[in-house]
């Protein structure tokens, strides 16, 4: 699995690097048009067109005998009975394809929340970095953390004994990738912490030992080794917002309103009935 998400890692950094010195409005804008794209074909094939079509059509056939015979309690009841069963039915027709689209949107949407999802520390911004132990493992009593210069360890080891896990705050000095050293019982464990003032750059907060779900949560990050008495490390970067007009939004709201947008204005092309 490891390797499949390197791969995949890979291919979505071939994607976004172009744009990581613009606005990443552009680029949401671009891979929401192609998520759009992506959703109509996936609908447009796994699912019954005729049948959704036909539906449509009797739900507002329906709502319009509501309208026309709404001082008739008998009609009425009856129109919101049958646009109800008729709605059931939509929801059967489009269960098929939602479910095709699950897993590549559910890739897509993990690639990019590496890199639009949190943002590096910028200079002289603290947080704090955290190592968590397996739980077989008990908190050493020589335990430590070294940094380069680009880092400053503020505090001495806080140790949680009830989580098994180790906190430090630490302070950014400098831009670029700085590499923080951990001593667990004599064995060395590395994090890079990213520092930037400007651009956006793939930021996964989390390092764990393998498993399919921390790969596939984190991708672009080498995971710790199996068995290692380190079970994570991670560093408390901030939640990333884009500036769209005078507000401060998250990445997913854009890419899921432009998304639906891109859709519904291109079903006509691709000839697809939502």
């Amino acid at each position: 699995m490891s390797y499949i998400n390197l791969a995949i890692s890979s291919f979505f950094d071939l994607l976004i690097s172009p744009f990581t010195s613009i606005n990443p409005l552009w680029s949401l804008a671009l891979f929401s048009l192609l998520i759009a794209i992506l959703m109509l074909l996936i609908f447009r094939y796994t699912s019954n067109q005729k049948g959704i079509k036909e539906t449509k059509s009797k739900i507002r056939a329906y709502i319009y005998e509501l309208r026309l015979f709404k001082d008739e309690l008998g009609l009425v009841l009856s129109a919101q009975k049958n646009v109800f069963v008729q709605n059931l039915k939509y929801i059967k027709y489009a269960l098929k394809p939602m479910i095709f689209m699950i897993i590549p949107l559910a890739i897509i949407l993990i690639q990019l929340d590496s890199w639009y999802g949190h943002r590096p520390l910028i200079p002289q911004e603290s947080t704090i970095v955290s190592i968590t132990l397996s739980e077989d493992s008990k908190i050493p009593e020589d335990i430590s953390i070294k940094s380069d210069k680009g880092i400053t360890v503020e505090t001495p080891p806080l140790r949680i004994a009830q989580e098994n896990q180790v906190d430090w705050r630490i302070q950014a000095n400098e831009p670029g990738e700085h590499d923080l050293v951990f001593n667990v019982s004599n064995q060395e464990f590395q994090r890079k912490v990213i520092v930037a003032d400007t651009g956006f750059v793939r930021i996964s907060p989390i390092v764990t030992t393998p498993s399919f779900w921390s790969n596939l949560l984190n991708p672009g990050q080498k995971p710790l080794a199996k068995g290692s008495i380190v079970k994570e490390i991670s560093v408390d970067y901030k939640r990333n917002s884009i500036s769209v007009y005078k507000w401060k939004v998250d990445w997913l709201v854009i890419i899921f309103v432009l998304s639906i947008i891109f859709a519904f204005g291109l079903k006509g092309l691709f000839k697809v009935e939502i």
